[in-house]
């Protein structure tokens, strides 16, 4: 089976990736045979919160993937870190980054041994570097600056991680990455990384694979503004002048020329929200936002159309096919109903049936453990509700998957597919082109969960009984289907 292994460059890429793991989560899995995803995160800002959130979503996803038998439905996509690859039973959030060398409570001119060079050295440094950004400490990222971002970021391509993806990597297996264009990571590390998988002289194992093989990526224009702080090296009055500049070089390097990437998606928004203006670490962590979820949609779209990216007798591909991405109404609300068919089946009914799971999970099971039949004649009893593995695991990252549509909700364009103020239990949280509930059964059960517990006592001793995790969201993937497919409402 293929395996996509999605380069995730910068804040942003930390953050598409998390949109892309809870479309995992909720049941979405790759077209085209893509059976493994290995994300790689470059990002030198080690403490930086989006990163931090991500590296701890994936861990939990692999977490409750590695206990389920045989998946099929949620958590269905196997997801891999670089190590993982040769120890799969081995989890540690750490995996899934890129440690840089020598950034680490560093200034950018320790990096370049600046102190050291001889007098006219000094001076050529000095006509590409501003006494700024000598003195700027790299362990909060490039703050904005690319030809900083691409002195050090040179460093991966002759790391052990870019020789184990190497290793790793086999004929059919393909490549996507993530970047955005106004900062300073991003914008420096994409060409670099396309320069180095095409590039029969990279020095890694099976490049000659790797350069024959579909290379994909989304670049991210301006899609939020940072608050103006005059003690702040990012300001985002600049982040459009920084991002033409970088368009016009990858016109020439890139997009006009062949061999270089297969599908390159392009995605912004002007009239975007204001962040704290906060240059990285702990500090920085943005709230969650539909522009990253539609990064997300662009992997499945690249996986979708992967035969069209296949070189030619003579192993040569064609220049890049651009791609931008749009919804159907303009509105300041985005709904399911607002997207295109390619995206609404991707998610419409996964994300809903992962919906109701957290609700229930949150809202409804409290009430039934010890008084609804499956909660007492079945492994899955008051034992496993308080088991370390349900509070450590199962709970922590339904939070995550709550907070995430919550902040994308609140942001500017929000994506609110759901209702927040529907009634407890109530299928009313389905907020799809106004269908709702009805009949006598609607009043009856709607406004409880009872439907998902019948639909879980009747389904308890069909499913999957491996172990009770497997049980656990086996049944819950079944039942959360059924009660919503009862009512139409997916």
């Amino acid at each position: 089976m293929a395996k996509l292994f999605i380069f995730g460059i910068g804040g942003t890429g930390s953050r598409v990736l998390k949109a892309l793991t809870m479309l995992f989560a909720a049941g979405c899995k790759l077209p085209n045979g893509f059976d493994t995803v290995v994300p790689v995160i470059i990002d030198p800002d080690i403490a930086n919160g989006d990163l931090d959130r991500t590296k701890d979503i994936l861990r939990l996803y692999q977490e409750i993937r590695m206990n389920i038998h045989q998946p099929d439905d949620f958590f269905s996509q196997k997801v891999l870190s670089l190590p993982n690859i040769a120890q799969p039973d081995t989890i540690d959030p750490g995996f899934f980054q890129f440690q840089l060398t020598g950034t680490h409570q560093s200034k950018f001119e320790d990096y370049l041994d600046y102190n050291n060079l001889k007098a006219g050295d000094k001076l050529f440094l000095k006509l590409l570097y501003s006494e700024k950004n000598l003195k700027d400490n790299l362990d909060v990222g490039f703050k904005g600056n690319p030809h900083m971002g691409s002195m050090v970021l040179n460093q991966f391509t002759s790391s052990k991680d870019f020789q184990d993806f190497g290793s790793a990597f086999n004929p059919g297996d393909a490549v996507f990455i993530i970047n955005s264009i106004f900062g300073g990571t991003g914008a420096a590390g994409f060409p670099l990384l396309i320069k180095n998988l095409r590039s029969l002289n990279t020095g890694i194992a099976n490049i000659a694979s790797i350069v024959k093989s579909p290379v994909g990526g989304i670049t991210y224009l301006p899609y939020f503004n940072v608050n103006h702080d005059e003690n702040s090296s990012i300001d985002s009055d600049t982040f459009l002048e920084k991002s033409k500049i970088a368009i016009d070089y990858y016109n020439r390097t890139i997009i006009g020329q062949p061999n270089t990437v297969n599908a390159l998606y392009f995605i912004g928004n002007i009239d975007s929200d204001f962040y704290p203006n906060n240059e990285g670490k702990g500090a920085q962590r943005n709230k969650a936002h539909f522009l990253e979820l539609a990064g997300a949609f662009s992997i499945f779209d690249f996986c979708q159309n992967i035969n069209k990216y296949q070189p030619d007798g003579n192993g040569n591909f064609p220049v890049t096919e651009i791609k931008e991405f749009g919804i159907e109404n303009d509105t300041d609300v985005i709904k399911i109903s607002d997207l295109n068919n390619n995206e609404k089946s991707i998610i419409r009914r996964s994300l809903t049936k992962y919906k109701l799971f957290s609700n229930y999970l949150s809202s409804g099971l409290d009430r039934a453990l010890g008084v609804s039949a499956w909660t007492i004649k079945s492994r899955l009893d008051n034992r496993f509700f308080h088991s370390d593995f349900f509070e450590k695991v199962i709970v922590p990252f339904n939070r995550h998957f709550e907070q995430w549509l919550n902040e994308m909700a609140s942001n500017k364009p929000a994506f609110a597919p759901y209702k927040s103020t529907a009634p407890l239990g109530a299928l009313e949280f389905v907020d799809e082109q106004g269908r709702q509930p009805k009949g006598y059964w609607y009043l009856v059960n709607s406004k409880s969960y009872k439907a998902v517990d019948i639909e879980n006592c009747r389904r308890i001793n069909k499913v999957d009984s491996e172990n009770e995790v497997t049980q656990f969201i086996k049944l819950f993937g079944d039942t959360t289907q059924t009660v919503l497919e009862n009512q139409k409402l997916i």
